[in-house]
């Protein structure tokens, strides 16, 4: 269900003075409720936070905490660089490392990726942000409480392979500025972000190559015309086939936002969720639309066709089957090992990755750490 909180709790700055019609303002908004997933162990949760300066004045964003609803129990925080780096103001490039301002009257969206300790996951969060008056050094500095949200608390989805072997590499990054997690797509009105979750799958050698050779064939890719799999007992809810493919990867033409998926494939495996493969390659769709699918059944291959940079899997679930106007929902397979992960991917495809302490480990019921190495 999707939930639209509008509030301002609490605002006070710390002069000893109660609060005038000067005071700075900024209301906080949580327009998707999210949902934990678990990586690494750890419950996580993404989503976004909408500020809007409604003062006059420059504000300098300081800290935000993440609260518990029910009793106000800090359970992550995020202040300085940090929230500079995790800052968007739509119509704008993002901003650099620094301090973090929000102009007068504008919105930005603030991207939480936070991670909550324990078992036991708390009904609800709310938020504490500390800010100041930019433009003066030894203003006081205030807080504001809001953008109050429920949590999901259905089971999360648990899928089957896509894929099979590897290793594979889980390329993702919540920071990443042209990454899926922060691609807002604005449709009907409403905002939303498909890919909140997604993963883009290549797959390497045991050498970590991802070609054999020169990179430019898309045959020489390792993971090009991989089988790939139904993740879940579902129907296939729509299909597209209807896209060329490029015998070089230097040949791609562009493509807007709307043909980004290219060849895909949207299997429905609930009321509410929808697992969306794209880029596949021509030809290769073996399903078609209300068609029965089971778990393991090949539904298509890897290719390289819509907007891409090389042939891989792309992968997400959604809540609805419109590959732009449906929010990502997350995720976790049933198992896989992971070998390792890529701290960056300055030298992807050139040295390998970080392999594990301890070497290979088997992992059950959790969502692939970003850009880790991974067997399915």
């Amino acid at each position: 269900m999707r939930i639209f909180l509008f509030c301002i709790l609490l605002l006070s700055c710390f002069a000893g003075q109660a609060q005038t019609a000067a005071a700075p303002a900024i209301v906080m908004r949580v327009e998707h409720a999210p949902a934990p997933g678990i990586i690494n162990g750890k419950h996580t949760l993404f989503y976004e936070i909408f500020l809007t300066n409604f003062s006059a004045l420059p504000l300098q964003l300081m800290q935000l905490e993440i609260l518990t609803a029910e009793d106000t129990v800090s359970i992550n925080f995020i202040s300085g660089d940090e929230i500079a780096r995790r800052l968007y103001m739509p119509g704008t490039k993002p901003g650099a490392v620094g301090n973090p301002v929000l102009p007068p009257g504008r919105v930005a969206v603030l991207y939480i990726e936070a991670t909550i300790s324990g078992n036991k996951m708390p009904g609800g969060i709310i938020h504490r942000l500390m800010f100041k008056d930019a433009n003066d050094s030894t203003s006081p500095e205030c807080r504001v409480y809001g953008a109050a949200t429920r949590l999901e608390n259905k089971p999360v989805l648990v899928l089957g392979a896509p894929l099979v072997g590897g290793p594979w590499t889980a390329i993702y990054d919540p920071s990443w500025e042209r990454g899926h997690r922060r691609m807002i797509f604005t449709r009907e009105g409403v905002a939303r972000i498909p890919g909140r979750y997604a993963i883009d799958f290549v797959k390497l050698d045991n050498h970590a190559n991802f070609t054999a050779g020169n990179p430019d064939p898309v045959k020489n890719w390792f993971g090009y015309g991989a089988d790939v799999l139904a993740v879940a007992d579902g129907v296939i809810s729509s299909v597209n086939n209807s896209f060329p493919e490029s015998a070089m990867v230097s040949g791609l033409p562009a493509y807007a936002a709307e043909q980004a998926t290219g060849n895909y494939i949207s299997l429905k495996i609930s009321a509410d969720a929808y697992v969306f493969y794209e880029h596949l390659q021509p030809g290769s769709i073996s399903v078609k639309p209300g068609q029965r699918v089971k778990k393991g059944d090949v539904i298509g291959r890897l290719g390289f066709t819509g907007q891409s940079t090389g042939p891989h899997l792309h992968l997400h679930v959604a809540n609805a089957n419109a590959p732009l106007r449906a929010e990502g929902l997350p995720f976790v397979f049933e198992k896989f090992k992971v070998s390792g992960a890529y701290p960056n991917l300055e030298n992807f495809g050139k040295e390998s990755w970080q392999p594990l302490d301890g070497g290979e480990k088997e992992v059950r019921k959790e969502h692939p750490a970003s850009n880790s190495v991974i067997v399915f």
